[in-house]
């Protein structure tokens, strides 16, 4: 690593490169295309492995697009009232990750669903969807979804299994389900928990299993031990004035539905803003919009709350609050004077704030650590107000990890002789010291339910293709358990089971298809036909939450303090941490380029995983970025590459997990296809007691240099060279305290000053009818991603494979740039969505020779794309760098016959683009007109708000507002008013309209 010097340095900056200003970087800048046009295609290698990407999510996708779900809820003989070709519908349903349900909403073309949203009526979304949500229409079309059961890896038919089923589980009742076990991954299906108490009842003997290798195990335990019985915690961001996130993000995949609370919270006009305290080891979305944050060990953190309650008891007393508080920890890092300042002064405003703070710990911290933060939460009134309870339906599930031990040990105790595995991959992602696979190895027979022939389908006897949520029926619950719909849009593609289907024929009673196994569950609540009906339009079972409790506090017990709480670098030793990846989760979404080819939100790394290591620490070790390394914990080692992370904790390591894999399929890696796996399999060094962070690893490198696909200094904004970088970044993202704001709302304006803006000539359009704009609060983004993967659903744009990426060539519409500043010691963090900004005077227009870029009427700059000829001067010209430029044809196998149904996967309201055709956002224009031709038809004006572009329509924050800035009581037209809202690059005269609103922090002034 290069050594940073005290010369003058970038207020923001993008990577450890940038901030150095090194010679690659600088390389990198000086050239506008990262590589030239190829006259040829690529070699015969890269060739293939190109196609394979390109064809992978689409293959057959228009073979069985168009066929619809088979029911008999209603006749179809006529086409019923409203219902056009051609025209698009949009469909309630639900999807279940882990056990966490939430509500969408899916847009479906003739019977085929192209696109998902959240849907407003669901608790757990709000009309938000995250990158899982808005990709698993892809992963509904992969052509490396198993298409028939297999028997011993052999292609059979689903009649064969079925009459294996009937007679070998007919045997097994006869012996009373001695030898059987299921392990199911988590549901939280009302339909799935009655079959299972149903199982449990026909086979006595039987025993039942789940795991999820990404869990809410601790805060589960937690509860337990705080109130005797386990509850789920309910937060109102909105109510809060402080929140404090202990190793907690509270606005990650799992929680949109926090965004529209934290939205209310970060709005300066107000006059009151939230107060955000982030103490974690690695940056999350809620450390990258928080007001201060403390990079940590998160074997550390639970110091930290023992601290607060020593402190905060001294001083609060609460009747209800019983027992003694921990006793204040004597850790050496506590005394360390920036850790005793961040302390004080969360203290201080959480008792300041009393009943209006929130005081959260994140699900990698022990059981101990979430108990000692119900008590923090009742000592300081929060609860009841910011922080409410209600009961876990299924409290006789036992822990995870446990389960799962029990179930290795009886397996390899040879007193398992039929294993049924309900959906996951536990031979892939089951703890390093479990050794399931060769535990599995002892079955004499076993079943395994699952999307894809993965790693567990091949080490099991029998192989059952899995019915897709978009394909199949079901039920959830939401978190406060409220009942939701799972409703499929088409019929199976591969006649493939939903779980419960394959528990009502493991069972041979009641109804077998999903239908008429959900109506038997909710038959009680929804026995009238109307009320049925409404739950399938609404999604959810109106009035079906649980009420909110509040649970008495039990004695709390103490919290085990690490081994090590100074810096253990000197002696080799480091922390390991193991967490869920923001793209591919735990690796069961390896499959999907769209997320493969995602950039992570703070690494901006695609196409592989790494390992993140402070730069103080990479110094201490002689660590060069980009290197190979090996990373070892408890007596495993793996190879990975490393890079040096601003912004992680010292003394520790991030291991993203879900890669490796295997038999995931064409994108994702397989053995078998001869495809070499995406990154490195970090499941190996994860144990079943130290699931989430480690002591004790080590981390050494070979010096071996290693290529990674990362996006940070692609399309960096170049005013005038390189040198203008320290000039030009704090025009890009303008910020300021609240304090501050308060005397200057207009702060923004004054970061930059130029001359008055003339026009260059008379305005050729009016914009006497529509004029449309965008407006980006950055006080809200958390670079969730979410816009990213909508704005790929919705526009058709393809992968190009890490190769491409590497070259500069990757496709996305709309990219989320993230800065950095301060020294890489001890940074902060900021992210800024960056898309077309449809510029009044626009560069690119002036420069095109064939008018390819046009100006509408309605201030769109427009994409005619078959007049395009790629020159390129259009993406030379913009200053914004936004254009992305078609160097393949990413589709040419459609030009074949066989392949012309591959169209149907597309979104048919958006033309898809050939080689040498450049491309940009074009603010959903097909929206924009879809919407307008029903306006006109029922002769009415267009509503503000009707219309909502693919980023905005996901985004759980809120960032992104579009509309008419005609109609001046257009929401986006008061934002774009507002005294912090400012165009970027406005001194160049392009007059764009898409403006951003400034950062506003509200900063502890004891803190700065």
């Amino acid at each position: 690593m290069s050594s940073v010097d005290n010369e003058k340095k970038p207020a923001f900056w993008r990577s450890l490169a940038e901030y150095e200003n090194n010679p690659a970087f600088r390389k990198f800048v000086e050239h506008e295309f990262a590589a030239p046009i190829e006259d040829t295609a690529p070699n015969s290698a890269e060739r293939r492995r190109f196609i394979q990407l390109m064809g992978a999510s689409f293959a057959l996708a228009g073979a069985t697009g168009c066929r619809w779900e088979e029911d008999h809820m209603l006749p179809h003989s006529r086409r019923p009232e409203g219902a056009v070709p051609g025209e698009s519908r949009y469909f309630a349903t639900t999807m279940d990750m882990g056990g966490n349900a939430v509500g969408l909403r899916v847009k479906s073309y003739d019977g085929r669903p192209i696109k998902i949203d959240g849907n407003p009526n669901h608790p757990d979304s709000l009309g938000a969807a995250n990158v899982f949500h808005q990709a698993s229409v892809l992963e509904l079309y992969d052509p490396d979804r198993s298409p028939k059961p297999t028997r011993s890896g052999e292609d059979v038919e689903m009649a064969d299994f079925d009459i294996f089923a009937k007679k070998h589980f007919s045997a097994l009742r006869g012996a009373r389900g001695q030898g059987l076990r299921v392990l199911a991954s988590a549901s939280s299906s009302p339909s799935q928990y009655r079959l299972r108490q149903q199982f449990l009842t026909a086979y006595p003997m039987a025993a039942w299993h789940e795991y999820e290798p990404i869990n809410d195990d601790n805060a589960r335990d937690g509860s337990a031990l705080a109130f005797g019985e386990p509850h789920v915690t309910h937060y109102n961001l909105k109510a809060a004035k402080v929140i404090v996130c202990l190793d907690a993000d509270l606005l990650g995949p799992s929680g949109i539905q926090h965004g529209p609370g934290f939205a209310a919270g970060r709005e300066p006009e107000t006059g009151d803003m939230s107060r955000i305290y982030a103490i974690e080891s690695s940056y999350s979305g809620t450390g990258i919009v928080s007001d201060h944050r403390l990079p940590l060990r998160s074997e550390l953190v639970g110091a930290v709350a023992a601290q607060l309650d020593a402190e905060i008891s001294r001083v609060r007393r609460n009747p209800k609050v019983v027992g003694a508080a921990q006793a204040a920890p004597t850790a050496a890092f506590l005394k360390d004077e920036r850790v005793k300042k961040f302390i004080s002064a969360v203290v201080k405003d959480l008792l300041d704030s009393t009943g209006n703070g929130i005081v959260v710990a994140g699900a990698q911290q022990p059981p101990e650590v979430h108990a000692v933060v119900h008590r923090l939460n009742a000592l300081l009134g929060n609860v009841g107000r910011t922080v409410t309870y209600t009961p876990v339906v299924d409290r006789s599930r036992k822990n995870y990890t446990e389960s799962l031990s029990a179930l290795v040990a009886d397996m390899a105790a040879g007193k398992v002789t039929t294993l049924v595995v309900l959906g996951g991959n536990p031979v892939y992602n089951s703890p390093g010291d479990q050794d399931f696979s060769a535990a599995l190895n002892k079955v004499e027979t076993s079943v395994h339910l699952s999307l894809f022939r993965d790693e567990t389908s091949s080490a099991c006897s029998w192989h059952v293709p899995m019915a897709h949520f978009l394909e199949s029926w079901g039920d959830a619950r939401s978190r406060n358990a409220t009942v939701s719909i799972v409703q499929p849009l088409i019929a199976p593609l591969y006649g493939g089971k939903s779980a419960i289907e394959l528990l009502a024929l493991i069972l041979r009673s009641g109804p077998q298809d999903g239908l008429g196994i959900v109506k038997a569950t909710l038959g009680r609540r929804l026995g009238d036909e109307r009320l049925w009906r409404k739950a399938v339009h609404d999604g959810v079972v109106m009035a079906s939450a649980m009420g909110p409790v509040m649970p008495a506090l039990k004695e709390m017990p103490l919290i085990a303090m690490p081994k090590h709480t100074e810096s253990t670098v000197g002696n080799g030793e480091l922390e390991i941490t193991f967490n869920a990846d923001a793209a591919l989760h735990d690796g069961r979404y390896s499959n999907i380029g769209w997320l493969q080819e995602l950039p992570d939100t703070m690494t901006k790394l695609t196409w592989d995983n790494v390992a993140l290591i402070h730069p103080t620490t990479a110094k201490q070790l002689g660590i060069r970025d980009a290197t190979m390394t090996t990373v070892s914990v408890g007596g495993k080692s793996i190879q990975i590459p490393v890079m040096v992370s601003p912004g992680q904790a010292e003394d520790s390591i991030r291991l993203n997990l879900g890669y490796g894999r295997t038999h995931a399929g064409v994108i994702g890696g397989s053995v078998k296809g001869g495809i070499a796996p995406v990154g490195v399999d970090t499941y190996a060094l994860r144990s079943s007691t130290a699931l989430h962070f480690a002591s004790g690893g080590k981390i050494t490198s070979n010096g071996e240099a290693v290529l990674l696909a990362t996006t940070q200094d692609k399309h960096a904004i170049d005013q005038a060279g390189i040198d203008a970088t320290q000039e030009r970044l704090p025009m890009l993202v303008r910020q300021s305290t609240l304090e501050e704001y308060k005397k200057h709302p207009d702060f923004v304006q004054h970061a930059v000053h130029h001359p008055k803006l003339l026009a260059l000539w008379e305005e050729p359009v009016p914009y006497d009818g529509h004029k449309w704009g965008l407006s980006v609060d950055l006080n809200k983004c958390n670079s969730c991603n979410a816009c990213v993967v909508a704005c790929n659903a919705e526009n058709n744009i393809p992968v190009v494979g890490k190769e491409r990426v590497l070259m500069g060539r990757e496709m996305h519409w709309i990219r989320i740039d993230r800065y950095f500043k301060g020294p890489p010691e001890d940074v902060e963090a900021v992210a800024q969505p960056v898309t077309c900004h449809h510029c009044d005077h626009a560069p690119c227009e002036q420069v095109c020779p064939v008018g390819a870029t046009m100006h509408s009427r309605e201030g769109l700059n427009d994409m005619v794309y078959n007049r395009c000829i790629g020159t390129r001067y259009c993406s030379n010209n913009c200053p914004y760098k936004v254009r992305r430029f078609n160097y393949f044809n990413f589709h040419e196998d459609m030009k074949q016959e066989k392949n012309a149904v591959k169209a149907m996967a597309f979104n048919p309201e958006v033309t898809v683009r050939v080689r040498g055709v450049m491309e940009k956002c074009t603010f959903c224009v097909q929206r924009i007109q879809n919407v307008k031709i029903k306006a006109k038809n029922a002769r009415r004006p267009i509503k503000d708000g009707e219309i909502k572009t693919a980023c905005q329509e996901t985004c759980p924050t809120g960032a992104i507002i579009f509309g008419d800035l005609n109609d001046r009581q257009s929401q986006v037209a008061r934002l774009q008013a507002v005294p912090r809202s400012y165009a970027m690059l406005a001194e160049l005269n392009v007059r764009p309209r898409l403006k951003y609103m400034g950062r506003v922090k509200n900063t502890n002034p004891e803190l700065g």
